[in-house]
C-alpha cells in the first residue's frame, strides 16, 4: 500500500514538474530545484543521467558527469529511497545571477533500515545564465534519521 502512494506521489511530482519545465521552470530558482529534486527521485534507466545533468552546471555538474555508469546506477536507479516531501524553508538572491536555497528533503530509505525516514536539511547553490538556472553546488547541512517502532534501552 505504502509503496503504491509512494509512486502515486512520485508520479504526480513528475506531472507537475513536466508541466511546468522547460523555459518557464527555468526561470525560478525555486521552480527548478524542485523540478530536479522529482525528476531524481523518478529515474529509472542510466540513461536519464542525460536529463538530470541539464539541471546542473560548474563541479555539480563535472562530478556527475564523470560518474561511471555503475556508480549513477546504484545512487538512482537501484536505490531504495522513496519521496516523501519537500520543503523550501529559504531563498535568498545573493546577487542578480546567483541565488541560495535552503530545503529539508524527506524520504523513506530502506538500506538505512525497515521504515527508516530521512530528513536532510541541504543549501543549493544556483547560478543564472542566459536567463535560465541551474544548480551549481549542493551541500548537506544535517541528516535526521527516524525509524519507526524503533525500541531503545535507557
Amino acid at each position: 500500500m505504502s509503496r503504491t502512494i509512494t509512486w502515486l506521489v512520485a508520479g504526480a511530482l513528475l506531472t507537475l514538474s513536466a508541466c511546468t519545465s522547460g523555459r518557464e521552470g527555468r526561470e525560478d530558482p525555486k521552480r527548478l530545484l524542485t523540478d530536479y529534486i522529482s525528476r531524481s527521485f523518478a529515474v529509472r534507466t542510466v540513461e536519464d543521467r542525460r536529463e538530470l545533468l541539464d539541471f546542473l552546471t560548474g563541479d555539480a555538474k563535472a562530478r556527475l558527469a564523470a560518474w561511471s555508469d555503475e556508480q549513477f546506477k546504484q545512487a538512482f536507479v537501484e536505490t531504495r529511497k522513496q519521496f516523501i516531501k519537500l520543503r523550501i524553508q529559504e531563498v535568498k538572491n545573493t546577487s542578480a545571477s546567483e541565488a541560495s536555497i535552503t530545503y529539508e528533503l524527506t524520504f523513506l530509505d530502506q538500506t538505512k533500515g525497515q521504515d527508516a525516514r530521512v530528513t536532510n536539511k541541504k543549501l543549493a547553490q544556483l547560478r543564472q545564465d542566459q536567463g535560465r538556472w541551474f544548480i551549481a553546488e549542493v551541500r548537506n547541512i544535517k541528516e535526521l534519521v527516524e525509524y519507526r517502532n524503533e525500541m531503545s534501552l535507557p
